[in-house]
């Protein structure tokens, strides 16, 4: 119940990155495929990745996570080295090595998922001192990914840790603490940078700022307003013709909306829905702690980020950009992502 909402969602990914690109990369690149192909060459070595990741036992994978961890903090240092990082729209979040640019933080993000599990598992956080290294774990990664900067990958991250810290059994006096201290930070995170501020008043009101900071979320209210019930059909959006910025990408669910209506966004919604489902399933019926924790782990990262994109596109939290998994532009992430679905099939599978 994994592999296959996996393979139809990668599948649909690249078909509607082409709806939505096939003008502007036309235009910025003189190839309407351009990135169509880029996701190709996510998705066709990611099935490769997939049966790699499949055949790891699960005792590796244990004793692989804090190797697999190391790894991911070293690379999301590594993005402020001048020459191997590379900057776009005001963020440091990409490694350039020539024939490829990755995000680190699509690594960092499962590889603490794996990390947190292990520790749980030989230590649930039931008591303050089994708290501290898990914790110090997880800042690492936020305080790095929140450097380039990234709130919303950072926010997302902290949402699926704190729900693994909470599923291995957190007791209730840090959950209430955690909370009052998110009650805290989050306000502080937003005042701290000029364009947090921006983004979260075009939330409260984009037509405030229609020109500017409310500019991209009316353009996605105008797609998914206008695809009604049943959409204008496949191929037909009006708001990718640079009227919706990053349409192939962060907002891409839009044109979906735009597209197929209502009835389309349900549908992919529901196949989500049967990812998550089956990730969840995967973790209830394991008896072992590590796989248990490490499959709700996987799962809490896909459901995270996905209700999060939906969210941003449809206004219902501030505009922030965050992809829509497995569907969105981003051939690296593509990858990973169809990694994580192998690992949660490998979790599932008896020995």
């Amino acid at each position: 119940m994994v592999l296959i909402p996996t393979l139809i969602l990668s599948a649909f990914g690249m078909l509607m990155i082409y709806s939505a690109s096939s003008y502007s990369a036309f235009v910025d690149y003189g190839d309407s495929l351009f990135y169509v192909k880029k996701q190709l060459l996510g998705f066709l070595p990611g099935l490769v990745a997939m049966y790699g990741m499949y055949r790891l036992k699960p005792g590796f994978i244990k004793k692989a996570a804090p190797f697999a961890y190391a790894l991911s903090l070293a690379l999301l240092a590594a993005v402020f080295i001048p020459g191997v990082g590379q900057t776009s729209y005001g963020a440091t979040r990409w490694i350039n090595l020539g024939f490829i640019t990755f995000q680190p933080s699509e690594l960092a993000k499962f590889a603490l998922m794996l990390l947190l599990a292990r520790l749980y598992a030989d230590r649930p956080p039931s008591k303050f001192r089994y708290l501290i290294v898990p914790a110090m774990s997880v800042l690492a990664v936020l305080a790095l990914i929140m450097a380039e900067p990234n709130m919303s990958i950072t926010l997302s991250v902290a949402a699926a840790a704190f729900l693994l810290t909470f599923a291995a059994g957190l007791d209730r006096k840090y959950i209430i603490a955690a909370l009052v201290a998110v009650a805290v930070l989050l306000p502080v995170m937003i005042m701290a940078e000029p364009y947090r501020v921006g983004r979260m008043l075009a939330f409260l009101d984009p037509w405030e700022n229609p020109r500017a900071e409310g500019y991209q979320l009316i353009q996605s209210y105008y797609a998914l307003g206008s695809g009604g019930f049943f959409g204008v059909g496949l191929f037909n959006s009006r708001q990718k013709y640079l009227f919706l910025p990053f349409a192939e990408s962060d907002f891409i669910f839009s044109v979906v909306g735009e597209e197929l209506g209502v009835i389309g966004c349900i549908a992919v919604l529901a196949v989500y829905a049967v990812m998550i489902y089956a990730g969840i399933r995967i973790a209830v019926m394991n008896t072992d702690a590590f796989r248990r924790l490490a499959a709700f782990g996987i799962t809490a990262v896909i459901a995270v980020q996905t209700l999060l994109n939906v969210a941003v596109v449809t206004g219902s939290v501030p505009p922030t950009g965050v992809p829509l998994p497995y569907v969105s532009a981003g051939g690296t992430s593509l990858m990973v992502f169809m990694c994580a679905s192998a690992a949660l099939m490998r979790l599932g599978k008896p020995d």
